[in-house]
């Protein structure tokens, strides 16, 4: 590394020796740069690929100060039309570019925002990601994107790493329990952050979720609606937010038409695949099955249709699913599957929103945003057969006609 810095150097002597031949010779052309371009040639092939050019090397090359460059780059100053051919025609010939982040240090800011999710293959935070770009893009800022697995100790590397590279703030998607952020000031200082999907300490950092509650209801009112009265549930993480509130919900919707919740009907499944799977597989030997299923996010969702499918049954006239999160081939599925939405693109803006006001030196207590769902029906749901063996196919049922898309698409906005 020591030996090609000083061959770019001697080099770069080489080309000045050059340059100022080619400006006072009586043969010299009108650019200034002529006859140095095999100079420039046999410099660049010198480079050790570690070694990138600075604002000094252009100066050098281009014959002006680092003042004039400086002012070339950025616009800020008026230069020559002359001076300012010299520094772009050097530019070019040496593939500089600005050094961002000695800039961002000299400023101590950048424009980079830190975006940390659990699972990047989740639809779900795929289109938190989408959409969080997209509108960073149009500000003027740009993503570090961070998947932390689900791993706790995974998002506080990244949250201090972020914090590390003066990332102005970051949209944190936990996937820990509330006790996991305790200390989370340890890991982010002052940067600011707003959690999307799970609050972790609502009390001190702002958020952007759905009301799971309602969305929850949403899915077990459309299947008591048509019929159904043994409606199992697969349930997620109880630590997380929407995990626990779309339990609670569908309790609450089952004791508000007079049903018990059958403790055997309440399964986990981890918000991932093969937890659902194994959880529905469970579900379908019960000596009683439900006549209907209410799986609490889109990958379960997958996990679950694999099991009925390899039990031999048929959805939706040996057993009707309804989930929350749609997805874009959720339609395409056979049967098109029955959903309830998340807006996710204006809860990535907003969330996106929020920070750069934060940003920007809003000041104020924790604000939380709640979005409310809505129902995209399809046919995957029906009305329940006339019995439901632990196994094998029951006679075909004639299925209720489905509504068309139900629309709960107004955001509802609370602080506390």
């Amino acid at each position: 590394m020591l030996t090609s810095c000083f061959t770019v150097r001697a080099s770069f002597r080489r080309a000045e020796t050059q340059m100022q031949r080619s400006r006072t010779g009586p043969s010299a052309p009108n650019h200034p740069l002529h006859g140095v371009r095999d100079c420039v040639a046999q410099l660049n092939s010198e480079l050790d690929e570690n070694v990138a050019a600075t604002m000094k090397d252009v100066a050098r090359l281009s014959g002006v100060s680092l003042a004039t460059v400086s002012a070339v780059l950025s616009g800020s100053s008026y230069v020559s039309p002359d001076l300012t051919q010299r520094v772009q025609r050097a530019v070019q010939t040496l593939g500089y570019a600005p050094n961002s982040v000695a800039r961002s240090l000299k400023k101590g800011a950048t424009k980079l925002i830190g975006l940390v999710v659990p699972d990047v293959t989740n639809p779900f935070f795929t289109g938190i990601v989408h959409a969080v770009q997209k509108r960073a893009r149009t500000l003027g800022y740009s993503v570090v994107l961070c998947d932390s697995e689900r791993d706790v100790e995974q998002e506080r590397s990244y949250l201090k790493m972020l914090r590390a590279h003066l990332a102005v703030g970051t949209i944190f998607c936990p996937s820990g329990p509330e006790e996991a952020y305790k200390r989370l000031e340890d890991d982010i200082g002052i940067m600011p952050v707003v959690c999307v999907d799970h609050a972790a300490r609502p009390g001190d950092y702002d958020s952007v979720v759905l009301d799971n509650v309602a969305a929850a209801r949403l899915a077990t009112q459309h299947v008591l609606g048509l019929g159904h009265r043994r409606v199992a549930i697969v349930a997620g993480p109880q630590h997380l937010m929407p995990g626990r509130d779309r339990l609670i919900g569908f309790e609450q919707t089952l004791h508000g038409a007079g049903l018990q919740v059958a403790p055997e009907l309440v399964r986990q499944g981890s918000f991932g695949e093969a937890g659902a799977f194994d959880a529905v597989q469970a579900l379908l030997t019960l000596p009683e099955r439900p006549s209907a299923i209410f799986v609490t996010n889109n990958q379960m969702l997958i996990g679950a249709m694999r099991a009925i499918a390899e039990s031999a049954l048929s959805c939706p006239r040996d057993i009707s699913v309804v989930a929350i999160d749609d997805f874009p081939w959720a339609a395409a599925f056979s049967p098109a599957l029955t959903t309830v939405c998340q807006p996710v693109d204006v809860m990535a803006e907003t969330a996106l929103d929020m920070l750069i006001e934060r940003v920007q030196g809003k000041r104020g207590p924790p604000r939380h945003r709640v979005f409310a769902p809505k129902l995209a029906v399809r046919r995957s749901c029906g009305a329940p057969p006339e019995r439901m063996p632990a196994r094998g196919r029951t006679p075909r049922s004639k299925s209720a006609r489905e509504a068309k898309q139900v629309d709960e698409s107004k955001v509802v906005l609370s602080n506390t």
